[in-house]
């Protein structure tokens, strides 16, 4: 099972004179009311990470043509400078549930631990936020399941990530006696997820929840690769044998740098996946492109808003799940 990506990314680029001018990262698919939404993170020359959402119709859905809100962005920092998400808010996760959208985000303050904050929308784009449901955590994702929201988010442990997994009923109380740790680096010599895992994404299928995640060899934050694994239980995971699935672009291109919050959707018989890369994406013809280049691949979070930007690209897959 291998990704491959669309010739014209980046599908969602940064765009100037908005709020995604300097980044626009963090895909998350919805489908609400009728609408196939599109939730993620832009940044603009104030500096603040805020969430945004375009939309698109499910007849002439193509994964890559999308109408941006004219109100972006929907969920903005808190004036505050007391508040936990007045200096970004990202990683958008979204899940239909009592006919309305409830949103999970990563809150970050200027003092603060980052922790998982939630926005309620009743069309999809004007969002009252909540406040902060769970401390010292970022980058979540959110399922359904069985009438309780499983919020997935991760943590750092000692010099790495790992996710852990929290349940509510109502999706603004979490039982944090629910917690546990639900999927951690594989530790193998050699493997691309041996040292540390980032923006797991959950889709379901057939019985089954796949989860796409980044995966990092060097790095706590900054992947080469997307790999994924399969539960029936959301709580025990086994990890494809033929990960990776999709590798950060080549030298010189626009994703060389690392890649992010691989989104999968399957409309009719092809699998989407939207995804963040960030790059130079000078080429290799100059040796300002190539010192460019080799900062984006060889450090971490090389050269980030100073050569590197983030863009939302899109993958796609016309095969079969695998067996594994």
């Amino acid at each position: 099972m291998k990704f491959q990506r669309y010739s014209s990314n980046p599908v969602i680029p940064r765009k100037p004179e908005t709020f995604r001018s300097v980044h626009a990262a963090n895909p998350d698919l919805l489908e609400f009311k009728g609408k196939i939404l599109m939730y993620y993170r832009g940044q603009g020359i104030d500096g603040h990470d805020q969430i945004g959402v375009a939309q698109t119709e499910p007849g002439t859905f193509d994964g890559i043509n999308w109408t941006h809100y004219d109100n972006n962005p929907v969920i903005e920092v808190a004036s505050e400078r007391d508040k936990f998400d007045c200096r970004h808010i990202l990683d958008p996760a979204s899940v239909v549930m009592e006919n309305k959208v409830f949103l999970y985000y990563s809150g970050h303050s200027y003092d603060k631990s980052p922790g998982i904050g939630f926005a309620v929308s009743d069309n999809g784009c004007d969002f009252d936020k909540h406040g902060q449901v769970i401390e010292n955590a970022f980058a979540p994702e959110v399922v359904l399941k069985d009438g309780k929201i499983h919020l997935f988010y991760q943590r750092k442990v000692v010099d790495h990530f790992e996710f852990f997994m929290c349940e509510s009923v109502d999706g603004y109380h979490f039982d944090l006696a629910s917690e546990a740790v639900v999927f951690r680096p594989s530790e193998n010599i050699g493997a691309p997820d041996r040292f540390s895992l980032t923006t797991c994404r959950i889709w379901f299928e057939n019985g089954i929840y796949y989860m796409t995640y980044g995966m990092g060899d060097k790095f706590d934050d900054y992947p080469s690769f997307f790999g994924i694994a399969k539960s029936s239980d959301l709580r025990k995971w086994k990890r494809y044998t033929g990960n990776p699935i999709f590798s950060r672009g080549e030298q010189g291109t626009w994703d060389e740098g690392a890649i992010w919050f691989g989104t999968v959707y399957k409309h009719n018989d092809r699998y989407y996946m939207w995804y963040e890369g960030t790059g130079a994406g000078l080429g290799t013809d100059s040796d300002e492109a190539v010192a460019a280049s080799e900062i984006c691949q060889n450090h971490d979070y090389g050269g980030y808003a100073k050569v590197s930007y983030s863009q939302i690209g899109l993958a796609t897959y016309d095969g079969k799940m695998p067996n594994w």
